[in-house]
């Protein structure tokens, strides 16, 4: 049986969907001091008296893969207590919206770079684990979840050496994040469906004529007399 053409037929479809209940922007400040202890067991003391020019930078990291964490990723999140309905008048109506208390995971990796004697070196701490609460309003009823992704991060660090030895960094981050409140649906609704494009395929050009000289060749033709 021949395959028949997809285009303009249209029917009623089932899809399951996730809808997005409430949808804020959350920026945090967190300032933290991260004693030795915290970063790990380096291959040598970055405050040793044979380092020279070190600098340290951080940055998150996914905890699954250790990799650095990728724009908008999903960072985990764990609800702590009851949702607790609260209203609201907001553009003059009566809306009652649920407080969500959650705690989120951050996975830090300082990175210490510099000179030990001559020999140019970047060592790498443990993944440092920071806990930070928060808590806002957010349309989330019965049965919706959160999901919440890191939007922008800004993460820096000053490291505190005292006689020759590393005492503790002070950890400064300033994280953007996108929460939202989300539940599975399934959606009734009409629709085409979608067809395959067309392969591109390298053409061969036309061939190409080289240029005349016709004030040249062949020239006016006509005889003296204009005949």
């Amino acid at each position: 049986m021949q395959e028949q053409p997809l285009q303009g037929a249209q029917e009623l479809l089932c899809m399951n969907a996730e809808k997005v209940y409430d949808w804020v922007i959350l920026q945090e400040d967190l300032n933290q001091t991260i004693l030795p202890a915290a970063i790990g067991t380096l291959p040598f003391d970055p405050c040793g008296p044979t380092i020279s020019g070190l600098t340290a930078r951080c940055y998150l990291v996914d905890p699954t893969t250790g990799n650095p964490l990728p724009p908008n990723a999903e960072i985990p999140v764990t609800e702590v207590g009851e949702r607790e309905d609260r209203q609201f008048v907001v553009n003059g109506a009566l809306v009652t919206l649920q407080r969500v208390s959650f705690i989120k995971t951050l996975n830090v990796v300082i990175e210490f770079s510099g000179f030990n004697a001559t020999t140019p070196f970047v060592i790498t701490s443990d993944e440092i684990v920071v806990e930070i609460p928060e808590s806002v309003y957010l349309c989330a009823p019965e049965g919706t979840r959160l999901i919440v992704r890191v939007s922008d991060v800004d993460c820096n660090v000053s490291v505190n050496c005292v006689a020759g030895a590393l005492e503790s960094v002070d950890l400064f981050l300033n994280v953007c994040q996108s929460v939202q409140s989300v539940a599975d649906v399934t959606l009734e609704l009409v629709a085409d469906f979608c067809q395959p494009r067309d392969i591109l395929v390298e053409q061969c050009p036309t061939p190409s004529i080289p240029p005349q000289c016709p004030a040249v060749f062949p020239g006016n033709m006509d005889d003296d007399n204009g005949e």
